[in-house]
């Protein structure tokens, strides 16, 4: 529910430069209703049930990990996106850059696969900022929704070879680069659409290669990792993530998750642009701009704090419990 903030631009195709949020220790969760997180979770005991449930035994791609708890026994999901194990996360990234590779030289253009350290560097950039403490970043940036509009995790996820290529790209075409490779949303990137385990509004080259890696329910926009689940859907977790709602309540602010919240202002930052460059802006549009700013900075902070006092200590202890360390990003 709130590993500071999660959200792509869901559904969005305008094409300007979007802000890179920024990631907090953790990701959040969509979340679920007690019969789908049972649910799930029955379809995750069966599906370790057909693999063996041996800790041994290598998962097929795109399945949980294969991880077994140390006190019960029984089959974990994988730590990382979307349930992998390190070996599937590392498998299932070179899989998907080769085929992004392969697709756009069938189109016509040069692309050089990032390999497994460069998408996890990138992912590095996704909600967080060199140097900076989750409070220093809040205090300056916000989620990074109306405050951001660089695009680091792209500029790591392309590399130096990938960059000069397209600076060498006449504007037509860096524009067609930019939409084969992508889509319709230049910013729906592999990397940050990959850490926000959501392919919803990817595009061309990349949703053609995850297409062909990540599981039909891995694609879905209503997916949730399984490990997500098993730390929610504790007591301990849900009377943590009211806590954090009464506290947002008390402050003055009525959101039931951070989704609501980065929601709200990814639509008021669209409405007041309408396709426009947001550096762009004069008069009472800018100031408007400006204004929005200071409100999602000033909210990030209470969501910090309410975090901070209700949340965060009760996710550690769980997760330590389930998984044996704390596996939250």
């Amino acid at each position: 529910m709130f590993p500071d903030v999660h959200s792509p631009r869901r559904g969005r195709s305008d094409i300007r430069t979007r802000a890179t949020n920024v990631r907090g220790p953790r990701r959040i969760r969509r979340r679920v209703g007690a019969g789908l997180a049972a649910a799930a979770l029955s379809t995750l005991a069966l599906t370790a049930a057909s693999c063996g449930g041996s800790s041994g035994s290598e998962p097929a791609d795109g399945q949980p990990g294969g991880t077994v708890a140390a006190d019960t026994g029984e089959n974990l999901p994988g730590t990382r996106e979307f349930g992998l194990s390190d070996q599937e996360f590392a498998s299932h990234v070179e899989k998907t850059q080769s085929l992004i590779a392969s697709c756009m030289g069938e189109a016509g253009f040069e692309y050089i696969p990032a390999d497994v350290e460069t998408i996890e560097k990138a992912q590095l950039a996704v909600r967080t900022a060199p140097g900076y403490t989750r409070e220093e970043y809040k205090k300056r940036w916000g989620y990074g929704v109306t405050t951001r509009f660089d695009n680091v995790v792209k500029e790591i996820e392309l590399g130096p070879q990938n960059l000069a290529y397209i600076a060498g790209l006449s504007e037509a075409d860096r524009v067609a680069y930019d939409r084969t490779l992508y889509g319709e949303d230049p910013d729906a990137t592999f990397t940050f659409t990959f850490d926000e385990e959501d392919f919803s509004t990817i595009g061309g080259c990349t949703r053609k290669a995850v297409e062909q890696v990540f599981t039909r329910q891995q694609l879905s926009k209503s997916y949730t990792n399984p490990k997500d689940i098993l730390v929610e859907e504790d007591p301990r977790v849900v009377e943590a993530d009211a806590k954090w709602v009464a506290c947002m309540q008390a402050a003055g602010y009525n959101y039931l998750d951070q989704d609501e919240t980065i929601d709200e202002y990814e639509e008021r930052l669209d409405e007041l642009l309408d396709g426009d460059d947001p550096m762009t802006l004069t008069g009472p549009r800018a100031d408007q701009l400006k204004k929005m700013q200071a409100e999602e900075i000033a909210v990030s902070l209470v969501d910090l704090d309410c975090q901070i006092k209700y949340v965060d200590s009760v996710i550690r202890e769980v997760e330590i419990e389930v998984f044996g360390v704390p596996v939250s990003g």
